[in-house]
This record gives structure tokens, sequence and C-alpha cells, in this order.
């Protein structure tokens, strides 16, 4: 067991005296449990994200993610982003506990900053389930004659997409202010 301490004295991990800082290790715990929840809502994020775009109206078979202007777009990246944001803020935690284990101060186990960071990843995969009800809502608009009102239907086109993309840039405030607070 002294041998032990010392390996991990000499690497910054523990004191002779055997303290460990336990805000460090639950917050590299927390980091695994990010990586684990990540990849649980991964595959929810992957259907919604194909629900997006093989999207057809159920009540008019003519309204298709096509007649939604850079829909497809930016809902063929939203995966990739997603993947990104978990795993980064697993990083970030991680990276944050081991500074505090070796005693550098790197990150405290502030509640504020762990549920940022918890509510960013599972917001993503909450708007992509629900996001069809917003494509419901316009299809029916945008289908319809339009021709009275002068500019509508070109916003209505863009709509979703600005949605879809104020959803995702929401998700990463909530990952940068979630880690901002980790920081202390």
């Amino acid at each position: 067991m002294r041998r032990l301490l010392k390996v991990l004295s000499k690497v910054g991990l523990a004191s002779e005296r055997g303290e460990v800082n336990l805000a460090g290790m639950m917050m590299i715990a927390v980091a695994v449990i990010f990586i684990a929840v990540g990849f649980i809502i991964y595959p929810i994020i992957m259907d919604g994200t194909d629900g997006i775009i093989n999207y057809v109206n159920a009540d008019n078979a003519s309204c298709t993610v096509d007649d939604f202007t850079g829909l497809g777009a930016v809902a063929g990246i939203t995966p990739l982003i997603a993947l990104l944001g978990f795993v980064t803020a697993a990083c970030i935690t991680g990276f944050f506990g081991f500074q505090s284990l070796r005693g550098g101060g790197g990150g405290s186990m502030h509640p504020k900053g762990i549920m940022m960071l918890g509510i960013g990843q599972i917001f993503i995969a909450v708007m992509l389930i629900i996001f069809p009800v917003i494509l419901d809502a316009i299809c029916p608009l945008i289908m319809g004659d339009l021709s009275a009102y002068t500019g509508l239907e070109p916003i209505l086109q863009v709509t979703p997409m600005i949605v879809l993309t104020l959803g995702i840039i929401g998700t990463i405030m909530g990952q940068y202010f979630g880690t901002k607070a980790l920081q202390g």
C-alpha cells in the first residue's frame, strides 16, 4: 500500500498521508457517465434526425423535407454536432476532475455546471423527437394559397431550419455555460 501511495504521490494524485480529493474523483465519474448517457441517447438522436430527413406529411404527401429551405442539410449535420458535443463535455469534465485530483484546482463539483452539461445532452434528443410537430404545423400553410401574402411563403419555408439551428445553438450554449460553471 505504501508503494502505491508513493507512486501516486510522484505523479501528483495523492499525498503521502493518503489524502485523495473526492471532488476530482466525482468529476471523473461524471465524465464517464456523460459518455455513457451520450452513447445511450445517440440512437435517439439518429432516429430523430432520420425522421426529419425522411419527413413526409401524413395529411399531404406532397409536403416533404425538400419543401423547407436548408432543413435537410442542417438535419444531416446534427448527429455529428451532438456526438462532438457530448464527447467534448465528457473530456472537459474528466480533465477538470484530473486537474482537481492533482491539486491544480482545475474545477469544482458545482451542481449548476453538471446540470447544464446534462441538460444540454438531453435537450437535443428531446428537440429532435418533437420537431416533426413543427413541420406538421407549417406544411398546411405552405401547401395552401399564400399568394395574397407577400413574402410569407419563403419565411415559412426557412422557419424549421432556423428553429433547428437555434436548438443546436441552445444545446451548445448549455454545454458552454456548464463547462464554464465547472471551471469555478
